[in-house]
């Protein structure tokens, strides 16, 4: 076989294999993920029905950390709205802290309110951040109500 095929089948070889283990690494991450903020909790919190949500996943903020989950609930009557909930269990709380902290330079804080997880804040388009122990998380319900997002953030962290 002609050494620049063989090394052309090898480089190919590799490249399939590379783009397949990234498609692998990033696929939705197994464990608790959406069930933190179930279809009920969001309804309770909204006032109307909402189906399981969609999910995909989200990738990690920095190299070699954790992929999380990006879960997106409809309401399913009444006024259209749309809840984004995106979670992430990093290693340790240490692991999480960090993370946390350079996120919020990114993602600067508007207000922070009290009693949320470890540490909440709201950032400049309303959404919430929320840091407990592992795990960080962000809500955003959309049209804009930061009370509905502070009691869904309320909520994830009871059962956290």
């Amino acid at each position: 076989m002609n050494s620049k095929f063989r090394f052309a089948l090898i480089a190919a070889a590799l490249l399939i294999v590379g783009a397949s283990s990234a498609r692998i690494a990033y696929a939705a991450p197994e464990g608790p993920g959406c069930s933190m903020l179930s279809a009920a909790q969001v309804q309770k919190v909204i006032g109307q029905p909402f189906g399981d949500p969609s999910v995909v996943s989200a990738f990690p903020a920095f190299a070699n950390q954790p992929p999380g989950s990006n879960c997106t609930y409809k309401s399913q009557s009444g006024a259209h709205v749309t809840v984004n909930f995106i979670v992430y269990v990093d290693v340790s709380p240490s692991d999480a802290k960090q993370t946390f902290d350079k996120l919020r330079l990114w993602y600067p804080a508007k207000s922070s309110p009290s009693g949320i997880g470890d540490s909440a804040y709201i950032d400049s388009d309303g959404a919430i951040h929320v840091l407990k122990g592992k795990v960080r998380y962000y809500i955003h319900v959309n049209p804009k109500n930061e009370k509905q997002e502070e009691d869904l953030a309320v909520s994830v962290a009871q059962h956290i």
